[in-house]
């Protein structure tokens, strides 16, 4: 099981300048015992490449796998080529794993914004390809892809190796083959039961993203060993089965 918190739920405190990304990575590794982290893309205070490097350094002597680089707004209309070839290349700095992000909204006429989506996703999967940072698509309600399948029609539309599934613990697999890898899964605060099965499914990521915002790191504190002994509970059954 492989286990990662986002920034997302520190965004108050990285915002209000009561912690920086840095000291936020050095509490995630002796605090929460993590295995990776996601980081969000409106918390970058800068994104030359030297920050971007550093924090990447930083990430890895903690024992942090970088895993991602959330940038929900990726295929937005009002985003141009160059802000999302830029996404793309804070995501190779900072080493990450993935790019997470979600499809836009429908618009207007909504065949027209999925045929500009699927020209904006090959771009961008050529750039991905080329700094070797997998793009993860979410489905979302009030997108063009608001269920799994849909993710499915749109990817095969796209048809590059390099455009990838994430969903939520909860989000129904309908549609989806035995060759559609789901490489990251969001565990809603709540669903951390259902983690154990969600790990089951190709090992993805596990990926927590939801806290209390008055003590994010204790609330996290809790959920991450609720899914690891959800986790812990779920191998000892089936060790005993085979008993």
């Amino acid at each position: 099981m492989k286990v990662a918190v986002s920034s997302s739920p520190f965004g108050a405190l990285l915002a209000g300048g009561q912690t920086t990304q840095l000291e936020w990575l050095e509490r995630c590794a002796s605090e929460l015992a993590l295995d990776g982290v996601v980081f969000a893309r409106e918390h970058f205070p800068r994104t030359d490449a030297e920050y971007v490097a550093q924090l990447r350094k930083i990430a890895v002597d903690l024992g942090l796998v970088p895993v991602a680089l959330d940038d929900p707004g990726l295929f937005d209309a009002e985003r141009s080529t160059e802000e999302r070839l830029a996404t793309i290349e804070i995501a190779a700095g900072l080493g990450t794993l993935f790019v997470l992000a979600t499809l836009p909204a429908p618009g207007e006429v909504p065949p027209a914004t999925f045929v500009g989506a699927v020209s904006q996703a090959k771009a961008v999967a050529r750039a991905a390809k080329a700094v070797n940072v997998t793009v993860l698509l979410e489905p979302r309600a009030g997108t063009i892809a608001p269920a799994a399948a849909d993710v499915r029609h749109f990817l095969k539309d796209v048809d590059s190796a390099w455009l990838r599934y994430a969903l939520d613990a909860a989000d129904p697999r309908t549609g989806l083959g035995a060759r559609d890898r789901v490489l990251l899964v969001r565990i809603a605060d709540g669903d951390e039961a259902v983690a154990a099965d969600a790990a089951e499914d190709a090992r993805p990521w596990l990926l927590l993203d939801a806290a209390d915002p008055g003590d994010p790191f204790g609330s996290l504190r809790t959920r991450i060993a609720l899914v690891r002994a959800t986790a812990a509970k779920k191998a000892l059954a089936g060790a005993s089965a085979f008993r």
